[in-house]
C-alpha cells in the first residue's frame, strides 16, 4: 500500500469543489479516534464525506454503499466529545469554500456560522492528512483561534507546534522543496542523486513521491537523466489525469501504467484503493487479535490435557486392587491374621506381594482392597471424561482457528470475536444463511464458521438426518436432510456428503481423510459454546 498524497488531495479538491460549495452537514459521526463521516446535502443529493486520520491509513473521500461495508463501521452510542462539538459549530451550516494549500496535505472545509447573537462568523475545519501527526481542527477563521481539535498537541508532545482550545492556529513548518514546473534541469541535475534516484527526488520536489517516481523511471525506455525530468515536468503540466489502480491493488495512479484497471474519477479511485486496503488491515488485526486469545484457551487446554493424561496413567489401578481382593478372597483360609506382608499366586500364575493390615482380618483386608478398587474405578472413569471434555474443548478451538484461516469475511470474524469471548452472538430473529447443495434429490447442507454450524444442530436439522465431521479435526458441520424416514439414504449420498466434509475441513489436502457420520439424535451440544458438540453411534468413513 502506497500513502495518500499532496497531489492526489489537490485533485480530490479540484473534483469534489463543485458538490461541497453551497452543501450543508446534516450529520456527522465518529468512529473511534480517527475516523469520521460528515452526511452532505447539496441540491437534494445526500453523499457521505469520510475522513481517516489514522497515522497508517489517512485519507479523505466520499464513500459508496459497497465500500461503506468493507470498513464494517461501527458507531458509538454516546457521541465522542470532539463529535459533539463539531455537531454544535457545523452541522446544519452552509459550506462556503473548499480549498488546499499549495503543496500541502490539508484540506480545508469554510463554513458560514451564525452564533447566539445571530453574528455570522466564518469557521474553518482544517483536515491535516499527515501520517502520525494527522489531526482535525476546528478553529475560527475570523479570529484564527482553535475551538477545538480531534486530538490536542500539547509542548510535551511536540515542540513546534502546539495544538488546543484558545491557541491561534499556524500551519505545519513548510516543507523545503522545489517545484518541478519552476525548475531547469540544471539545478534537477544538482539537487538530486543520482545513486538513490526515486527517493531523492521525492525528498526534493513537491507532488512526486518515491513510489510514483520510481515508476515513471520504470516506465521510460531510455535511462537517461535529461528524459526522466522531461517526463515528470510534462505529467506535472498536463490537466488530463487518468485516475487508475494497479491490478494486486498494491499502487493507484493519476496517470495511465501498464497493468493497471481505469477509475471513473479520482474520489472512485481513493475510495476503492484505500477501502480495500482498510479491510485487509482489519481483517488482519481481528485474525491476530482472535487468534492470540484461541492461542491462550489452547495452550492452558493442551498443558490441562498432558497433566490429566498423567494423573489418568498414575490413577488406573482399579485391575490391580481388584486382583489383590480377589486373590485375598480365594487364600482366606491360608492367610494368618497378624501378618503385614503376603505373597500369592496369581491367576496368570505370578507371585503377587499384597501389604495387608495386621489388625485386620483376611476378610476385612479383601474389603479394603475391593473399597479401594471402587474409589479407583470412580476417579478412573471421572478422569477419562474429564479428559474427552479437555480433548474435545482443544478440537473445539481448533476449529476455531481453523475458520480464521478460511476466511476473510469481516462480519464471520466478528461472529468469532464475539463468541469466544462469549457473548450472545444470536437472536431469535436474526437469519442466518447456510450453503447447501442438492445430490440425487437430497439437500446437503455446510456449516461454514461456527455460527452456521450452530444453526444447521438447532434449527435445520432433525433427529433423522445424518451429521458428518471430520474425525479428530477441524472442519465444517455437514448435515444431509432426510427425504423420508421410512428409506435409508443411499451411499452414494452419504460418500458426498462425506467428501464435503472433507473439502470444508483443515484435512482437504490429505490423501485419506477419515469422516464420521451419525444421526442427528445421537449429537448433542455440550458446554455452551456455539457447535460444540458430544456425538455416539458414530460410523467411519475413509475419504
Amino acid at each position: 500500500m502506497i500513502n495518500f498524497d499532496s497531489l492526489t488531495l489537490k485533485l480530490f479538491k479540484e473534483e469534489v469543489s463543485h458538490f461541497l460549495i453551497g452543501a450543508k452537514i446534516q450529520k456527522i459521526q465518529q468512529i473511534g479516534r480517527y475516523e469520521f463521516i460528515f452526511h452532505i446535502r447539496n441540491n437534494g443529493i445526500v453523499k457521505k464525506l469520510y475522513i481517516n486520520i489514522n497515522p497508517n491509513i489517512y485519507y479523505i473521500c466520499f464513500i459508496s454503499k459497497e465500500t461503506e461495508q468493507k470498513r464494517n463501521f461501527v458507531i458509538p452510542k454516546a457521541a465522542p466529545m470532539f463529535c459533539m462539538l463539531l455537531r454544535k459549530y457545523i452541522q446544519n451550516c452552509k459550506i462556503v469554500n473548499v480549498e488546499v494549500p499549495e503543496f500541502e496535505r490539508i484540506f480545508e472545509i469554510y463554513f458560514e456560522y451564525y452564533n447566539e447573537l445571530n453574528e455570522k462568523t466564518m469557521l474553518c475545519l482544517s483536515v491535516e492528512l499527515m501520517g502520525k501527526y494527522g489531526n482535525i481542527i476546528l478553529y475560527n477563521y475570523d479570529t484564527n483561534v482553535i475551538i477545538g481539535c480531534a486530538h490536542n498537541v500539547s509542548s510535551e508532545k511536540s515542540r513546534e507546534r502546539e495544538l488546543y482550545g484558545s491557541l491561534p492556529y499556524v500551519y505545519p513548518p513548510k516543507q523545503n522543496k522545489y517545484n518541478i514546473l519552476n525548475t531547469d534541469f540544471t539545478t534537477f541535475k544538482d539537487v538530486i542523486d543520482i545513486d538513490n534516484l526515486a527517493v531523492s527526488i521525492s525528498s526534493k520536489f513537491h507532488y512526486l513521491t518515491a513510489s510514483f517516481v520510481q515508476d515513471i523511471i520504470n516506465s521510460l525506455n531510455s535511462s537517461d537523466l535529461e528524459d526522466l525530468y522531461k517526463k515528470i515536468k510534462s505529467i506535472a503540466q498536463t490537466e488530463k489525469f487518468f485516475p487508475c489502480i494497479s491490478n494486486d491493488y498494491s499502487k493507484y495512479y493519476v496517470i495511465n501504467f501498464d497493468d493497471t484497471f481505469p477509475c471513473n474519477s479520482i474520489n472512485s479511485m481513493i475510495d476503492e484503493y484505500f477501502s480495500y486496503h482498510q479491510n485487509i488491515q482489519m481483517v488482519q488485526n481481528l485474525k491476530s487479535k482472535i487468534t492470540k486469545i484461541v492461542n491462550n484457551h489452547l495452550n492452558r487446554l493442551i498443558k490441562l490435557e498432558t497433566k490429566q493424561t498423567e494423573q489418568l496413567e498414575k490413577s488406573n489401578k482399579a485391575a490391580e486392587y481388584k486382583e489383590k481382593a480377589d486373590l485375598i478372597m480365594s487364600n482366606l483360609y491360608s492367610i494368618k491374621q497378624g501378618e503385614t506382608k503376603i505373597s500369592l499366586v496369581n491367576f496368570n500364575g505370578i507371585k503377587t506381594e499384597i501389604l495387608i493390615d495386621e489388625n485386620k482380618t483376611p476378610q476385612e483386608n479383601a474389603n479394603k482392597y475391593y473399597s479401594l478398587y471402587k474409589k479407583a474405578k470412580s476417579a478412573y472413569e471421572h478422569s477419562v471424561e474429564l479428559l474427552k471434555d479437555t480433548k474435545a474443548q482443544i478440537l473445539y478451538y481448533e476449529e476455531i482457528k481453523f475458520f480464521i484461516s478460511e476466511t476473510d469475511n469481516i462480519s464471520e470474524l466478528e461472529e468469532i470475536y464475539k463468541e469466544i469471548r462469549e457473548e450472545n452472538t444470536q437472536t431469535d430473529k436474526e437469519q442466518i444463511k447456510t450453503d447447501f447443495v442438492e445430490y440425487e434429490n437430497y439437500k446437503i447442507f455446510i456449516g461454514k464458521n461456527k455460527k452456521q454450524n450452530d444453526y444447521l444442530l438447532s434449527k435445520i436439522s432433525t433427529g433423522e438426518d445424518l451429521w458428518f465431521h471430520p474425525l479428530n479435526a477441524a472442519g465444517s458441520h455437514v448435515i444431509i436432510k432426510h427425504n423420508n424416514s421410512k428409506n435409508e439414504i443411499p451411499e452414494k449420498v452419504i460418500l458426498k456428503a462425506a467428501q464435503l466434509a472433507k473439502e470444508y475441513s483443515s484435512q482437504k489436502n490429505n490423501s485419506k481423510t477419515p469422516i464420521i457420520y451419525t444421526k442427528r439424535k445421537y449429537v448433542k451440544k455440550a458446554n455452551g459454546k456455539l457447535a460444540f458438540v458430544t456425538y455416539k453411534n458414530e460410523t467411519e468413513i475413509i475419504v
